[in-house]
């Protein structure tokens, strides 16, 4: 079976490039390791679960939400990465909660009761689940909002608060930094109200068969990418430091946000 490899998360229009010449770099550094038959390019494909169910894949990124809805059972963790984003700490992230232009002045969540809010998709923490969590106490009989329109990704949700189509929304702060930082769209007139809870960020995950050998010289791989001078531009442009692996038990903070948001009478944004 041919491998393949994918990094779809933060594949950001005008960065596939960028982030090509980062897995050529990482490719180097796994072949060093001892990891044969690596495929030249990464996988594109067209939808995002798509790449969790691509035969021959040896390693991809996936968000800790739906890792734990189901994931975990064919895949296992190698390491999360770390950004060098000032929402971040080390390899946990966080959403933020965006605003358009008319509620610059807006003071915190209570602001947005009433307001139409915009979200990637009901799979992703940072632009559902986490929102979730933080307006379930605010709500009354099950809603908050006026109104909720699923986007398909975060920096369409970032257009439709700049455009006005909603009101406000929640994104990845990564993917917001990403966007920012190489100009990949416009965040003109979209301003962070908030930021919400810090997490594990999205992991590289490898298939449950690859034994613990493989994985570590996964590990080794990132590793030495982080440290490669000959990548400094790359992970620079990319706004990557580091690589850390973390315990699977540390993912479960996102499952416990789902939980208290149902408790609460919340089960969707609405």
């Amino acid at each position: 079976m041919i491998k393949a490899v994918s990094f779809p998360m933060y594949d950001l229009p005008g960065l596939e490039p960028v982030w090509d010449a980062w897995w050529a770099g990482l490719r180097r550094h796994m072949a060093a390791a001892g990891i044969d038959d690596l495929p030249e390019g990464r996988t594109r494909l067209p939808h995002l679960s798509d790449h969790w169910r691509e035969p021959g894949t040896i390693l991809t990124q996936t968000c800790g939400y739906p890792y734990l809805r189901g994931l975990s059972e064919h895949w296992r963790l190698v390491a999360t990465l770390c950004f060098d984003v000032p929402w971040c700490e080390g390899a946990r992230y966080r959403n933020l909660v965006l605003v358009g232009s008319r509620l610059q002045g807006a003071a915190g969540l209570e602001d947005l009761r009433g307001l139409r809010v915009a979200y990637n998709g009901s799979e992703s923490h940072s632009g559902y689940n986490s929102l979730r969590a933080m307006v379930a106490p605010l709500a009354r009989n099950g809603r908050f909002f006026s109104g909720a329109v699923e986007t398909g990704s975060h920096l369409q949700t970032i257009e439709a608060i700049g455009s006005g189509a909603a009101d406000c929304g929640s994104v990845d702060c990564v993917t917001f930094a990403l966007a920012r930082h190489n100009s990949v769209i416009s965040t003109d007139g979209v301003s962070v109200l908030c930021g919400g809870p810090l997490v594990p960020g999205l992991p590289l995950i490898a298939p449950r068969a690859a034994d613990d050998d493989t994985v570590d010289c996964y590990r080794a791989a990132l590793a030495a990418a982080m440290q490669d001078n000959s990548m400094a531009r790359i992970n620079r442009k990319l706004l990557l430091k580091d690589a850390t692996v973390m315990e699977e038990g540390a993912y479960a903070q996102i499952d416990t946000m789902e939980k208290q948001a149902l408790a609460a009478g919340y089960s969707r944004l609405s």
